[in-house]
């Protein structure tokens, strides 16, 4: 446990906030991935609906 609260405490000290420019292009790419994974995910699901038939 108290190796675990160190290992904590030392990732506090090092970490810092993010610039504006970089929360902003943080941002942008998390959106992308969100919208990709969507978009893939209603194609596959449009085409199974095509193949068996819908329901």
């Amino acid at each position: 446990m108290t190796l675990k609260l160190g290992e904590i405490k030392r990732v506090l000290m090092v970490a810092r906030r993010p610039t504006q420019e970089e929360f902003t292009e943080a941002s942008k790419v998390t959106g992308l991935g969100i919208l990709v994974i969507g978009v893939v995910g209603f194609l596959l699901m449009s085409l199974g609906y095509l193949i068996l038939g819908g329901a």
